[in-house]
């Protein structure tokens, strides 16, 4: 007991003296927690629809934007944004490109080839949307120091999206073509651009860092408090999604200024996740919609135990990983579709 005491002691003591500053270091602890976050992806798209499945949602994406966000140094634009298109077009945008025409069949045993249309490209395939998103949202980045647009103006927009998103586009029955501003393209993209340009802020000191992790704490604490209440009294979006705006912008700050300089979460297979990230968020759909489609012909992920998607999930993480490691052992497969180049 005294020995769990004095390391729970000795925890609290390095995050409150923990000071956060921008240095040409990495940042050990957002590797781990990079990893846990594409290991929670994949489970998240496991899962049958229940109560466990929203609360993931409602935290692991708003998280992972804003790590996206916080990789973005400013030096990452002393080429102009074209000199950063340059880099991520092998490592980002090539793979992605891949990965679109492999879900194509998909997309189109989905919903037809005569419904198949240009425009489609709006909407790209289930998960596909999260790299356009990315490059959406360097762009915003590269646009506050090339035309000195506010950051707090870019911040407060963007915020607006996402609770527009929340009360408008969340969990909607509406047919895609019938959705408000359709021709803006998949809406989840704007939900979570407001992470990603905090991430960015905080990264590059863009905003004040004066934070005490007490307060931070105490602030997740009650907004996640406020969240639950307000869900168990079944109140409506318009109301929940200030305290969810409140509880993920301070989950954020905790993890990209209290932990991201710790050297937690170091675990071995979370390092190597985070190594092969892409190949995790590209490739496992194709393992996840083949077993629920083809396999067990339950496309709505609804007739399935929340044990029986557990074992989904493994499995699914499973053949993914061999298919990573079976990748990278052709050097035209490893960087044409797995972005990895020397």
């Amino acid at each position: 007991m005294e020995k769990s005491n004095s390391k729970i002691k000795t925890i609290w003591t390095t995050l409150k003296v923990t000071k956060f500053r921008e240095s040409p270091i990495r940042f050990p602890g957002l590797d781990g927690a990079k990893g846990l976050l594409v290991l929670m992806v994949v489970m998240t798209h496991c899962l049958p629809k229940s109560t466990f499945l929203y609360f993931m949602y409602f935290f692991h994406m708003p998280l992972f934007m804003a790590i996206s966000g916080f990789l973005v140094k400013i030096s990452t634009f002393k080429d102009g944004f074209s000199g950063y298109i340059q880099r991520m077009w092998s490592r980002l945008i090539i793979p992605w490109c891949i990965a679109s025409l492999l879900f194509l069949p998909f997309q189109l045993n989905e919903n037809g080839i005569y419904e198949f249309e240009y425009t489609s490209f709006l909407y790209p395939y289930y998960h596909l949307w999260y790299i356009p998103s990315l490059l959406i949202g360097a762009f915003l980045c590269y646009s506050v120091l090339r035309w000195h647009v506010s950051i707090w103006f870019l911040l407060i927009i963007t915020a607006v999206f996402s609770i527009i998103w929340y009360n408008i586009y969340r969990d909607t029955n509406i047919p895609i073509k019938q959705l408000p501003l359709y021709w803006l393209g998949d809406k989840r993209l704007f939900a979570y651009l407001f992470f990603f340009i905090l991430g960015f802020s905080i990264r590059n000191k863009l905003i004040p860092l004066s934070f005490k992790v007490e307060y931070i704490l105490f602030i997740l604490t009650v907004s996640f408090s406020v969240v639950v209440f307000l869900v168990f009294k079944h109140s409506g979006n318009l109301i929940i999604v200030w305290p969810y705006m409140v509880f993920n912008a301070s989950l954020v700050i905790f993890v990209l200024v209290f932990i991201a300089p710790q050297r937690w979460l170091q675990h071995k297979l979370l390092l190597w996740i985070n190594n092969n990230s892409l190949g995790f968020y590209l490739f496992h759909p194709l393992f996840q919609i083949s077993i629920y489609d083809f396999i067990l012909k339950d496309k709505a992920q609804v007739k399935v135990t929340h044990l029986e998607s557990i074992l989904i999930f493994l499995i699914v993480f499973t053949l993914t990983a061999l298919l990573i490691k079976l990748l990278q052992q052709f050097k035209i497969t490893n960087k044409l579709l797995l972005g990895n180049i020397k």
